[in-house]
């Protein structure tokens, strides 16, 4: 009764916030890539405490505890973001369109599902051709009316984007229509969530077509603009342009990875250490794949980064392994720890499985209608 009470469950939040004894977790996921019909194969979860900056022996430092959904098993289930322990997950086909929604307490079992937007991600057809974007979202906690608000973005080509905001409190969908002309940019659209607004690197439809952070004000329901680094535009080559996104420091920096698109063998991390000041963009680090010949010994072309930790240690994730990588002091970076994801014998044969990772804190957090 204790630990369902929302009152109690946002007291303790607050108390252990202000005492600094919130306990943060890694969240790992699996799931299908399978996409036909067929025998269902089931996503998995599973979970760690958060690895110190080195270490040396995987199975003296954290034991990974498995967790099953408290609902009917879906095939495609997946982590979307978290906020004050409250985890997002939804069903997906390749982060187009999204189904399923539920918010979930790993902590206490808390267990909602959610009312989707009202859209498919497909615009209208154009010359024949039906094209596909990819949808972005984010999810957020306003503070002054203690609400929970999911926000999902659908782009279009000769239209303004609509704006779809879900209200936990209200258990309502609303549409507004952005101001702002853009053209989708590449990988899957998560926001990154800091200072109440929700953040996402977008390409602007102008002469340069350069990238530009949109900020989603989760209280007042409005955009505004966050500048990147210009030198970022300085050496971008047309060939193999610029891949920017944003990124969760568990600091409380804003921070972006910007990257090659196609090769993806040189990585830039750069974090606003004064939020909404232009001048206070600094770089945390570079490195090349070269660098790190055990890590990408097999492949650089897939890698993904998943967090920068308080102590500016890059979490990335490749060939289904986390790598804690440091860099400092403009040296060399090394590799510092990692976390093969335990294989998962799927119940189809010819069914391989993605994994994502993610950040959580435990908490007693639950939501009413």
């Amino acid at each position: 009764m204790i630990i369902s009470d929302p009152k109690f469950g946002k007291s303790h939040l607050q108390l252990a916030s202000q005492l600094r004894t919130l306990r943060r977790k890694v969240l790992v996921t699996s799931y299908p890539k399978l996409r036909d019909p067929g025998p269902i194969s089931y996503s998995r979860f599973g979970s760690f405490s958060k690895l110190p900056p080195r270490f040396q022996s995987l199975e003296d430092d954290f034991s990974v505890k498995n967790f099953t959904i408290p609902c009917e098993k879906s095939k495609d289930i997946r982590v979307m973001a978290s906020c004050n322990g409250l985890v997002l997950l939804g069903e997906s086909d390749n982060c187009i369109d999204y189904k399923n929604l539920s918010i979930w307490n790993l902590s206490t079992g808390f267990f909602r599902n959610l009312p989707g937007p009202s859209f498919l991600a497909t615009s209208r057809q154009s010359s024949n051709d039906e094209y596909l974007f990819f949808v972005y979202y984010g999810f957020g906690h306003v503070s002054a009316s203690d609400d929970y608000k999911l926000v999902f973005i659908k782009p279009a080509l000769d239209v303004l984007p609509e704006v779809h905001v879900f209200s936990l409190r209200a258990n309502i969908w609303k549409v507004i229509t952005t101001p702002y002309s853009s053209w989708p940019n590449w990988g899957c659209g998560q926001g990154t969530l800091l200072n109440g607004a929700i953040h996402w690197v977008i390409r602007r439809r102008n002469e340069n077509w350069d990238q530009v952070i949109y900020a989603f004000d989760l209280a007042e329901e409005r955009f505004r603009q966050v500048p990147l680094p210009p030198v970022l535009w300085e050496n971008e080559d047309d060939r193999n342009p610029t891949e920017i996104k944003t990124l969760v420091h568990l600091g409380g920096s804003l921070c972006i990875l910007s990257r090659e698109l196609f090769h993806r063998r040189n990585g830039e991390v750069w974090a606003m250490t004064r939020y909404g000041v232009p001048e206070s963009w600094v770089k945390l680090f570079q490195f090349n794949v070269h660098d790190l010949p055990d890590v990408f010994s097999r492949s650089y072309s897939r890698w993904d980064m998943c967090f920068i930790t308080e102590s500016d240690t890059m979490v990335l994730i490749l060939n289904k392994e986390l790598f804690w990588i440091e860099c400092r002091n403009e040296e060399k970076p090394i590799c510092s720890g990692r976390y093969r994801v335990e294989e998962v014998q799927p119940e189809v044969p010819e069914c391989s499985f993605y994994v994502v990772a993610a950040v959580y804190d435990e908490t007693l957090v639950s939501v009413t209608e």
